[in-house]
């Protein structure tokens, strides 16, 4: 038995991105008050190990910078 794929799978779907982009966003704003940032590798701690904290929060400011413009500019609206 074969099952397709729905077409509208295959869409761009802009919304997606930018709410992603404000997702990390988001948590890249509460772990620079808080001083700590939950990933899929476990916790950054700012006083326990901040060189990890720190790359790992301009990684979250990149990540979601770049997918907030993609949105505002390649995709179409």
């Amino acid at each position: 038995m074969t099952v397709l794929a729905p077409e509208s799978w295959h869409k761009p779907w802009p919304l997606g991105v930018l709410l992603f982009g404000l997702l990390i966003l988001l948590l890249a704003v509460i772990g620079t008050f808080t001083g700590k940032l939950y990933g899929k590798g476990g916790k950054a701690d700012r006083a326990k190990n901040p060189s990890n904290y720190w790359v790992t929060l301009v990684i979250q400011y990149l990540c979601a910078a770049f997918l907030i413009w993609y949105w505002a500019t390649a995709l179409p609206h």
